[in-house]
């Protein structure tokens, strides 16, 4: 039997490594940009003038397709790609990297389902906090533009979830729920969580430090609270259940349960808005979603011990 030679970029430091996804990431990015111009020219017979228009103009319904096909694109070129080569760079196979040969048990999916569903006061007031907190006089101007950006990205996300037939609902699972689940876990946890590992030598600062990253990126800055936490949750999932698809389920229900409770309101099965869902002001409610989530997480944790430490007896 031939041995396998060793992955490629093996040898570099954590640091390079973190460099080297950065690249790719930059790289993404600039092919998700004129990926994006190259659709819109195509689709509409537009010039580069008149696809800037298109991309622009949210407001307009039959620019909404196009718009959700470049975000689709964005988050293959931006997550999954990069992940993808660096995963196989560093390690031959990405599957073996990032720790996706091993399926969670049902338990602890079950476990993960009662989390979102629980954590969601919690959550809630996070949001409530973080759009309360205001920075200093002197950085007047940065807040002023994100709260814009922050407007701007909220009128996007409207627009998506505006939705009312199986076929819209079902494009915005892929593209809010689906592939962000997959592609954001590969990238934070599997990359950026690992590597910071790796570099720092503490897996704690590791976990806050990739999710400090996954709260960021989205660059709203009054949703970087309950983001961040998020991405402490799906982190320690990654770590105590030593497979990625754990943080992936988690992430994906999370974003689905939006997407579905809008679509729910749209076709005014409920009357609830996807913003306000779970929501409360009872601090007794909030209280009890600490706990609860607190005492899920306690239970993942330890079912996660038991199976390391029969492996090791």
């Amino acid at each position: 039997m031939v041995p396998m030679k060793k992955a490629w970029l093996l040898h570099l430091t954590p640091f390079a490594k973190i460099i080297f996804v950065l690249m790719l990431i930059i790289m993404g990015l600039i092919l998700a940009v004129f990926g994006g111009f190259i659709l819109t020219m195509i689709q509409y017979h537009a010039d580069m003038a008149k696809a800037v228009l298109l991309l622009s103009n949210i407001n307009d319904p039959s620019s909404l397709p196009l718009l959700k096909e470049i975000q689709i694109l964005q988050s293959v070129l931006l997550f999954i790609v990069p992940a993808g080569i660096a995963g196989f760079l560093f390690e031959h196979t990405a599957s073996g990297y990032f720790g996706m040969k091993k399926v969670p048990a049902g338990s602890i999916l079950l476990m993960i389902l009662l989390i979102i569903m629980v954590s969601l006061p919690l959550i809630n007031w996070m949001v409530s906090l973080n759009e309360m907190m205001k920075l200093p006089a002197i950085f007047r101007g940065m807040e002023q533009w994100m709260k814009e950006a922050e407007d701007q990205a909220a009128q996007i996300t409207e627009a998506f979830l505006d939705v009312h037939s199986i076929g819209g609902f079902a494009v915005n699972m892929l593209m809010i729920a689906v592939i962000p689940a997959i592609g954001e876990e590969l990238l934070f946890r599997g990359l950026f969580q690992r590597l910071f590992g790796e570099w720092f030598k503490n897996i704690h600062v590791a976990i806050f430090l990739a999710a400090f990253l996954f709260g960021a990126v989205h660059l709203q800055f009054y949703g970087l609270l309950p983001r961040m936490m998020l991405g402490v949750l799906f982190g320690y999932l990654y770590l105590w259940t030593g497979t990625l698809w754990a943080p992936i389920f988690a992430h994906f229900l999370n974003n689905g349960a939006a997407v579905f409770v809008s679509y729910l309101s749209n076709t005014g099965v409920i009357h609830t808005d996807y913003e306000k869902f779970g929501s409360t002001d009872n601090v007794f409610l909030i209280t009890g979603s600490v706990l609860f989530t607190g005492v899920l997480l306690y239970g993942i944790f330890m079912i996660s011990r038991r199976k390391i430490l029969n492996i090791e007896t």
